[in-house]
């Protein structure tokens, strides 16, 4: 025997078998051993809190089951404890490899499990045997295109390549699709008047403002000019109209675009966005499937203006929750499947083929296993591997040293790696140095995310930020760059965020997931300011005298920081709720140089032929600093332009 519980299990068994007939003793210990087992319970910290696991040992001491509760991001974390549950059984060794993409609720899990075999009073070498892997076979697979990289761009790439008929066979190198997609909120920033006008948004005079100020701009750039001109023809038959809704039009959504950008992004590849993410909204509605709240529309944090489109996640799961990405990938996985698309997962791209005129024409990709994947596209490639800002090498180099911190609240996929193929074909680079610092990082667990506070389902307008002094610093509908920037001269880098109950009482939905945040040490609760205060360590009369000020200029109109004005948005209904935040890599703008068709362009200023690229591997969108709620239209955007252009590519 392995351990001593385990002998007392079967010591206490045989003893109470000798006390009854030979046929029940028997019969009762083989139920015993067939069903309950040993069981032994460990846990340890995962990426969005505490793995619990219950481990059952069999009378050889061989591991027969693994029951987890655990709350790691689903289709990322989970998937990671599935396959490695199948492995530590099948294998009989914790010795397995995290699962890339998931190694901190991997490294969670694991360390969960054996917690739980050392309570047992195993000999934990035991069950960490080597586990080795046979080579796998090669494969050469044929078809029209080939999509590198399986998260939202990818996929939906692959889906509008496919409903357009073309033949899709999709490579992803993790273990799980998905990437940086499936932990993102799922904020969509696109112009709606029709829900702004449903919802009641009203228009304010400083909102209206910020649009004056905006088109009365002079420049010698014709590009700009021209877009200023769009947008003031916009306002102006927005005020000729008489509503009293808030202005929007996919024009301004552009400029915004552009300006909150630091006028350096590519005004084609801006207004293709701004204009097309109203038809791509309507593809994932009307075609995918993604249901959106439709009584709902709310600022993302940096997102600058009121054009933020929800997931609706009680619709699209049956719960309240903010892993509204997951749903984009759920949904267009569906559409692949049903499209007949090819994807292999574990399937690393090492090189894009060329062929001898010059067109990208196929892929090969290596999985863990040792074995080779070649494909080869009569169309074209499309390339969607996503970001570097997990990769803390790149993101040092590129930003000339200035950003040292090793948070991310992207997925550990996020490392680059389409920079290199691209670049190892010609493809030229835009915008590298470019890269965004979050303000609203979770220092808790040092994982960097960024969506685990009360209150991250509000509209950014309602969020008021104190530093550790107990004093504001900042506009909190700035730019995610001047917020970061701001709060990286604070005390620690870090800053606390405030909002009270005025709109989150009565939405019992939010119920469980306040209480779990405050359980797990995501945002702290006082009843009254001057409990929160304590709670947070700041002088109560510090605190309530800020909130004074601030709530003073909310109503007057006069922020002291330039603040829009919003009366609703004071912080005056108890309970209060505060979340400590920090600096975080959140988005890298640069990347493949690519043209409004999603078609990548080379080092002397052409099209490569048959090679596209999509989503946050491409630069030119977003200049030095991407809104808030940008990304997923970006992303679901461009990757539709790249399928629908490479399945009609000769």
């Amino acid at each position: 025997m392995k351990f001593k519980k385990l002998k007392l299990w079967l010591a206490a068994g045989l003893m109470a078998m000798s006390m009854m007939p030979a046929n029940m003793a028997a019969a009762e210990s083989e139920s015993e051993a067939a069903e309950e087992g040993a069981v032994y319970e460990g846990s340890a910290e995962g990426r969005n809190g505490e793995i619990k696991v219950k481990v059952t040992l069999d009378e050889n001491a061989a591991i027969t089951n693994i029951e987890t509760t655990a709350e790691e991001t689903p289709g990322v974390g989970d998937i990671a404890i599935e396959q490695l549950t199948s492995q530590i059984i099948e294998n009989q060794s914790i010795a397995v490899d995290a699962v890339a993409g998931a190694t901190l609720s991997s490294e969670g899990f694991l360390a969960a499990v054996e917690a739980a075999l050392t309570e047992s009073g195993a000999e934990i070498a035991e069950y960490k045997g080597e586990v080795a892997a046979e080579k796998g076979e090669d494969l050469t697979v044929d078809t029209d295109i080939v999509v590198i990289g399986a998260g939202g761009a990818g996929m939906a790439a692959a889906a509008s390549a496919s409903d357009a008929g073309a033949k899709v066979v999709v490579l992803e190198k993790m273990s799980a699709i998905g990437g940086n997609t499936r932990v993102g909120e799922g904020t969509y920033n696109v112009a709606d008047p029709d829900l702004l006008e449903s919802t009641g948004t009203k228009t304010t005079d400083a909102l209206e403002q910020e649009v004056e100020d905006a088109i009365s701009v002079e420049t010698d750039d014709e590009a700009y000019a021209s877009l200023i001109a769009d947008v003031a023809a916009d306002f102006e038959a927005w005020k000729e109209s008489g509503t009293d809704t808030l202005f929007d039009s996919p024009n301004w959504h552009a400029l915004q675009t552009y300006t909150g950008g630091g006028e350096i992004g590519d005004l084609d590849l801006i207004r293709t966005y701004a204009e097309d993410s109203v038809d791509t909204l309507s593809w994932l509605v009307d075609d995918i499937g993604v249901q959106f709240k439709t009584d709902y529309i709310f600022m993302a944090i940096g997102g600058k203006w009121i054009r933020g489109h929800q997931i609706d996640m009680l619709a699209a799961t049956g719960a309240e929750g903010d892993n509204g990405g997951n749903v984009y990938i759920t949904k267009l996985k569906e559409r692949t499947d049903a499209n007949g698309v090819e994807l292999y997962t574990d399937a690393k791209v090492t090189k894009i083929l060329m062929d001898e005129n010059g067109r990208a024409c196929g892929a090969v990709a290596e999985r863990s296993d040792g074995s080779t994947i070649t494909v080869n596209a009569s169309k074209a490639v499309i390339l969607a591997t996503g970001g570097f800002a997990a990769n803390s090498e790149m993101v040092y180099e590129y930003s000339n040293g200035a950003i040292t911190t090793p948070l991310t609240s992207c997925a550990t996929s996020s490392t680059g790696d389409g920079i290199g193929l691209a670049e190892e074909v010609g493809a030229s680079m835009t915008d590298l140095d470019q890269i965004q610092v979050h303000p609203l990082g979770d220092p808790h667990n040092d994982c960097g995310c960024v969506a685990e506070f009360v209150g991250n389902w509000l509209s950014a307008q309602y969020y008021m930020f104190v530093n550790k002094e107990g004093e504001r610093f900042v506009k909190e509908d700035g730019t995610r760059y001047e917020m970061s920037m701001a709060e990286l001269e604070q005390t620690d880098d870090q800053m606390w965020l405030i909002v009270d109950s005025s709109q989150i009482a009565g939405d019992d939905t939010r119920t469980a997931q306040i209480e779990s945040l405050i359980a797990d040490g995501h945002t702290v609760k006082g009843e009254t300011l001057e409990e929160l205060a304590e709670q947070i360590n700041v002088d109560p009369a510090v605190l309530q005298a800020t909130v004074d000020k601030y709530n003073a200029g909310m109503e007057s109109g006069e922020d002291e920081f330039g603040k829009a004005a919003d009366p609703n948005a004071t912080i005056s209904v108890g309970p209060f709720y505060a979340s400590l935040r920090t600096p975080t890599v959140h988005h890298t703008m640069g990347g493949v140089t690519i043209n409004s068709n999603a078609e990548v362009i080379d080092t002397e200023g052409n099209v490569i032929p048959g090679f596209y690229a999509a989503g946050e591997v491409a630069g030119g969108i977003h200049g030095n600093n991407r809104l808030g709620g940008n990304a997923f239209s970006d992303i679901m955007t461009f990757g539709r332009i790249a399928g629908e252009n490479a399945a009609a590519a000769e």
